[in-house]
């Protein structure tokens, strides 16, 4: 009885600080969002705050993205994504900066609804953990964590100039330890495997990753899942690196959740009952990327696998689990301890 009154009170501190929303069943921390698209535009925090109220998203963590698309002058019109055309992208560093202005520029109620990341990194750049490095300093305990930043990507990766990235390419090992250094999580989109082969090739790269410094918090984008990549045993996969790999985490978001786990009533309670026997282990996000068009359903779609969780499970995927990954305490939504590089 005492743990169900203890859940009670978290869930109940979680409620969005403007009130009650206008829909959505359950109250949601949104773990993965963009305030930049690909051409480093957004609607604004006026807009997405909005947004969130009327969704039932309390709190977000939220960063820019860390590539651009480049619009050729042969191009017939302007790209608005990176699919738009076959005009190539590049690593865009300036995002942080922009994103950060304009948070920074917020009234403190709106600063307090989101948890900033950092992505703006090349990473098969050396000087990528340099680089922030430089950003975990200037900012400080603004920086909640550093991602989402781009390993393997299908047809983005393809596009992007330059080797393709990977887990556990030697820049992103200095990364890690820059995380385990500040004790912050990476989140990383890195593909299981490339489009249309049921084999998960790249698996190896991100066991590697996590290996390589067990004390770096590493959240796995979207289960490893994107477009066309198709596994016929992925959730046996997740299952064992969960298993093997206690510094893993995951987020459910974008197609993942539509193309794996939101397939069929089997395949929910197979992902419901996963989630369950690692409660700590999930979080949901909307992916939405820098324009809030349709961001309640981003957020509602995850309902159907929701319903099937117990309490506990449902309120630590849901809200907690990512708080302690960046070391927020539900009860007072404080950092527990200022940002700075262990001793």
């Amino acid at each position: 009885m005492k743990k169900i009154l203890v859940f009670l009170l978290v869930a109940a501190l979680l409620l969005p600080v403007s009130g009650l929303a206008e829909n959505g069943k359950y109250t949601v921390i949104d773990a993965h969002l963009h305030y930049l698209d690909f051409l480093q535009q957004t609607d604004g925090f006026e807009a997405l705050v909005k947004k969130m109220d009327e969704t039932n998203v309390s709190y977000a963590v939220i960063f820019g993205m860390g590539m651009a698309k480049q619009w050729d002058e042969n191009a017939p019109k302007a790209p608005t994504y990176y699919l738009s055309n076959d005009s190539r992208c590049y690593y865009y560093t300036a995002t942080d900066y922009v994103m950060m202005m304009d948070y920074l520029a917020q009234p403190e109620e709106v600063q307090s609804r989101f948890f900033p990341f950092i992505c703006g990194i090349n990473p098969n750049d050396l000087y990528s953990a340099s680089l922030l490095r430089r950003l975990l300093e200037t900012f400080g305990d603004k920086i909640y964590g550093i991602g989402e930043v781009m390993s393997r990507h299908d047809d983005l990766t393809a596009l992007t100039y330059g080797e393709p990235p990977r887990a556990d390419h030697p820049a992103y090992l200095k990364i890690y330890d820059l995380a385990a250094e500040y004790d912050i999580p990476v989140l990383i989109h890195h593909n299981i495997g490339p489009s249309y082969t049921d084999e998960p090739l790249y698996l190896d790269e991100m066991k590697n990753a996590l290996a390589y410094n067990r004390d770096t918090v590493i959240i796995w984008a979207h289960t490893g899942i994107s477009r066309r990549v198709t596994q016929s045993t992925h959730i046996q996969v997740v299952e064992e690196m969960l298993r093997d790999n206690p510094n893993l985490y995951y987020d459910i978001s974008w197609v993942a959740f539509d193309d794996y786990i939101n397939v069929s009533e089997d395949t929910l309670k197979a992902w419901a009952d996963l989630l369950m026997k690692y409660p700590d282990r999930f979080m949901v996000g909307s992916d939405k990327v820098g324009h809030w068009e349709g961001y309640e359903g981003e957020i509602w779609k995850y309902e159907p696998l929701l319903d099937l969780l117990d309490e506990e499970t449902l309120l630590k995927v849901t809200q907690t689990n990512i708080l302690t990954l960046i070391h927020v305490d539900p009860a007072t939504m404080q950092r527990e301890a200022a940002l700075e590089p262990a001793a």
